[in-house]
């Protein structure tokens, strides 16, 4: 089951599943009548932590969530780098508690998103709640409350030139820790398998325990090793995207290019940036524009190539 808030505006035109939109016609907002986005185009948040009050602070360091994401969807929305195809957030969605109210928030600060013809598709994070979060989806998009929730939120973004597949390593909400779990584990590796034609870039919210690559980490993601295990084998694996830590970085594991992306709330320490990514996809890798809220920044529009193994 994913979690996807679909385009609402009236010229748009989709066709396909929830799992990917295949065509849409942007509004004149982006400069021009009838422009066709790019499916190789996505705009990457992580870390919004949106609180239903906007004026609350939060972080060590206390900063406005809505104020930084406000300065993020304008950027986005502005297409001064390049009109993303679709939205995708890597978890930890709203503030603490993942509350009904804080999601009615969430999805009004994301609605100017929706009106310009844009998906968004949403990963779940240990400061969100699957229930509260499907309900207000439901609510937002006039559909029918789900009955029963899943114990895991997956869903894949079929797109031509490579997959992606949004995991959830929500154990608790509001503890730490993260965990995909036997049974996602098992859903990843079937479809993974039954799609070996095209780049497999997958998106969570929890980082890799790097250190120990145990099962009992006590911050990161408790089943790195059997996850590690699993995509390294799978040649088409290319990419994993997770927030979690609040921290820009990159690395390479097996081949595989782990990618830990800026957080649009607080930051970890004051060398960070609040920021997002937009993403393209080349024929053999990616690039990520990296656009931080300070244009003084030195990584701000700095552009980052990956090449795929």
């Amino acid at each position: 089951m994913p979690i996807t808030l679909p385009p609402i505006n009236r010229r748009c035109f989709v066709t396909g599943t929830l799992s990917g939109v295949v065509s849409l016609l942007f509004p004149s907002v982006w400069g021009a009548e009838s422009v066709l986005p790019s499916q190789d185009v996505w705009a990457f948040l992580s870390d919004t932590h949106i609180p239903a009050d906007r004026k609350k602070n939060g972080g060590k360091q206390p900063i406005n969530p809505v104020e930084h994401f406000i300065k993020i969807r304008t950027d986005i929305l502005s297409g001064e780098i390049g009109r993303p195809y679709g939205l995708i957030v890597s978890g930890d969605c709203v503030y603490s508690h993942g509350l009904p109210e804080d999601y009615k928030t969430l999805l009004e600060e994301f609605q100017p998103f929706r009106e310009q013809g844009l998906p968004v598709h949403f990963a779940m994070g240990n400061h969100d709640n699957r229930q509260a979060f499907l309900n207000a989806v439901a609510q937002a998009t006039g559909q029918q409350t789900p009955q029963t929730i899943p114990s895991r939120l997956h869903s894949i973004v079929e797109t031509p030139k490579a997959n992606f597949f949004l995991l959830d390593s929500l154990e608790k909400t509001n503890q730490t820790p993260g965990l995909f779990g036997e049974e996602q584990l098992q859903w990843l590796s079937d479809e993974l398998d039954s799609r070996r034609d095209k780049p497999a870039i997958l998106v969570a919210h929890h980082n890799p325990d790097y250190s120990r690559h145990i099962i009992k980490a006590t911050v990161a993601l408790q089943d790195t090793t059997p996850f590690f295990e699993l995509i390294r084998e799978r040649k088409q694996v290319k990419a994993y995207f997770y927030g979690h830590t609040h921290t820009w970085q990159t690395l390479r594991v097996g081949g595989i290019h782990m990618i830990n992306l800026p957080a649009t709330a607080w930051l970890s320490n004051p060398t960070q940036t609040h920021a997002w990514v937009l993403l393209t996809l080349k024929d053999n890798g990616i690039s990520l524009t990296f656009r931080s809220i300070d244009p003084e920044h030195p990584k701000h529009n700095k552009v980052f190539d990956f090449v795929w193994r």
